[in-house]
């Protein structure tokens, strides 16, 4: 890696992580080889000794008797229930239910098949079948015959079994103790038919994969798997514990394959280490392609911006790199390089008109107020109704004249803002008391909705005449029919003031153009109207944002700083009450 070169400065670099995240995969992966190996070792050292083996055994022998232990008890409560002799005797007596509804609870358990029930002469009387329950004497009781197993006495139980999994039937063993039949005064008794396989699955655990395995010697000489299937001995039989008379845990132990992990595990470390080798290799070019890749998007968008294309921007993607850092910062100049230079062009355009303006609202403010007092004073002394009536519309255009000379004035010297905590409801209502007569007049329904105990830290007059600008902008906006909401909505450490209407909207290439001076698309506006409101929100330290489609309205946005955290709601006792609004429509 010649073509790397280092310096103080370079520690936390590109290449740095890499070539860091490269040493990193090479020591963790020696460290776990060398991990898994000790382990290996470790595992044959108890193999050898049989310390572990030893202990693994005698829990495998608690486990078994533990099983044993439950079923004793189990049929030890059965067998001494008072409501069994009924079950024998009178099957119908409320009694034999009792007793029956007991025996299903008891039978219906995963280790076994039922409860049996055997007369004076060993023969199968009746049962109660469990969940488990298969094949027979459940289904039939043809070829059922427990006269040939062998049968052992435990704790003054009988063990009879095991009989052996045939002819797709499962295997299994009784355990049966007497009870007293009370109407013929002859010994019957009751037998749990347990599932061979849930004693011989306790032997799983004590195995040691190919080296020992664990196995269930029975009476008659039978060797059982953990699956309770006869075993095929291979290996050597070590005897272990006894858990009843004539079945006891036996090992079967396979010596030649004691050392087989060692070889296992070092051809593991071998195809190891070549893997992790190609690994990385793989990782160096899949970098090395990366990173030249992503400089080349760098070196695009550096000359697309000298070229002048400030909307191009750099793929920022989910990386927290220095690549990731130099495009999000490249972006960051292009947008700020973007709104300087749109800035410096509205700031000399604005100047330019503003000073326009201003000179010409003073040449023509004279002028037009000597024209209005000379139009009043020959109104009050015209008899002639026809020219009295020319008179007062020549009033009426010089009144609106003034109007866009005053209009001229604002935007050309705007007023510093003073701002101060302002409550929105007071906003809305100063705003509500003059758009609800236009709105009713226009038929159109206006009404606020919102939190409206939000407050704002703005000039109070300035934000006054922005909401009345735009709501009636957007009432002009609306036909016959159509709604106007003026709606506040808390976001933290902002208010939103959202000015919404139904009406016909902006098409989206005049979007940008609304706020412009002069521009308009009414036809007796001035094109003064949102480019004073854009001028006061600005020197409120708001924000303006339009959004609107043809024929869907137009919704506008206000974001002005909320007042400190303390002050920034009224106390109030109740709930808040959203969307209080006031609705007229005539």
């Amino acid at each position: 890696m010649s073509g790397f070169h280092w310096s103080r400065n370079q520690r936390l670099s590109l290449v740095a992580r890499y070539t860091f995240l490269s040493v990193g995969v090479v020591v963790c992966a020696l460290i776990a080889l060398s991990f898994l190996y000790q382990r290996f070792s470790n595992e044959l050292i108890d193999r050898l000794t049989g310390e572990r083996l030893s202990a693994q055994v005698a829990a495998t022998s608690n486990k078994l008797s533990a099983f044993l232990d439950s079923r004793i008890y189990q049929l030890v409560t059965l067998s001494n229930h008072p409501a069994l002799p009924a079950f024998i005797d009178a099957p119908d007596s409320p009694q034999a239910d009792e007793a029956l509804t007991l025996l299903r609870v008891e039978a219906d358990s995963p280790d076994l098949y039922g409860v049996l029930f055997f007369d004076w002469q060993d023969r199968l009387d009746r049962l109660v079948a469990g969940q488990a329950a298969s094949g027979p004497p459940y289904w039939s009781k043809t070829d059922w015959d427990i006269s040939s197993l062998p049968r052992v006495t435990h704790e003054g139980v009988e063990f009879i079994g095991p009989q052996l999994p045939e002819n797709g039937n499962s295997g299994w063993l009784l355990m049966r103790q007497q009870i007293r039949d009370s109407g013929l005064g002859q010994n019957v008794s009751v037998a749990l038919h347990v599932r061979l396989s849930s004693l011989t699955e306790l032997l799983a655990s004590a195995g040691v994969a190919g080296v020992i395995e664990p196995l269930l010697r029975t009476p008659g000489g039978a060797v059982l798997d953990p699956s309770g299937r006869p075993a095929e001995v291979t290996g050597e039989l070590v005897e272990g514990p006894s858990i009843l008379p004539g079945w006891n845990i036996v090992m079967s132990v396979h010596p030649g394959t004691i050392l087989q992990p060692i070889d296992e595990t070092r051809l593991w470390l071998y195809a190891a280490a070549i893997l992790i080798i190609a690994v990385i290799l793989a990782i160096f070019f899949a970098l090395s392609r990366s990173l030249r890749r992503r400089v080349d998007t760098l070196v695009q968008g550096a000359n697309s911006i000298a070229s002048g294309d400030l909307y191009y921007r750099l793929p920022e993607g989910r990386r927290r790199d220095e690549i990731s850092i130099v495009a999000k910062a490249f972006n960051t100049m292009a947008w700020q390089l973007k709104e300087l230079i749109d800035r410096t062009v509205r700031a000399e355009k604005l100047a330019v008109l503003g000073q326009f303006a201003t000179g010409v609202a003073h040449e023509v403010r004279n002028p037009l107020a000597t024209m209005k007092t000379t139009v009043q004073a020959l109104t009050r002394r015209e008899k002639d109704e026809e020219r009295r009536t020319l008179l007062d519309d020549m009033g009426t255009q010089i009144d609106r004249l003034s109007r866009v000379v005053n209009d001229l004035l604002s935007y050309g010297r705007p007023g510093e803002a003073a701002p101060q905590p302002t409550a929105i409801r007071e906003l809305f209502r100063q705003t509500s008391l003059l758009l609800e007569p236009v709105a009713a007049e226009a038929n159109v329904r206006f009404f606020t909705s919102g939190d409206s105990r939000l407050n704002i830290y703005v000039d109070p007059e300035q934000i006054f005449q922005i909401l009345l600008n735009l709501g009636i902008n957007a009432v002009q906006a609306c036909d016959a029919g159509g709604t106007v909401n003026l709606r506040a909505e808390d976001h933290g450490k902002t208010v939103e003031i959202r000015v919404t209407d139904d009406g016909c909207g902006i098409p989206r290439e005049h979007l940008l153009d609304v706020t412009q001076p002069f521009f308009t698309m009414k036809s007796k506006g001035t094109g003064l109207g949102l480019t004073i409101s854009q001028q006061l929100v600005e020197a409120n330290h708001g924000m303006i944002n339009i959004e609107s489609a043809p024929q869907e309205g137009t919704t506008i946005i206000l974001t002005f700083p909320a007042t400190e955290p303390g002050n920034s709601r009224e106390e109030t006792s109740g709930n808040v009450k959203e969307d209080q609004h006031t609705d007229r429509r005539r």
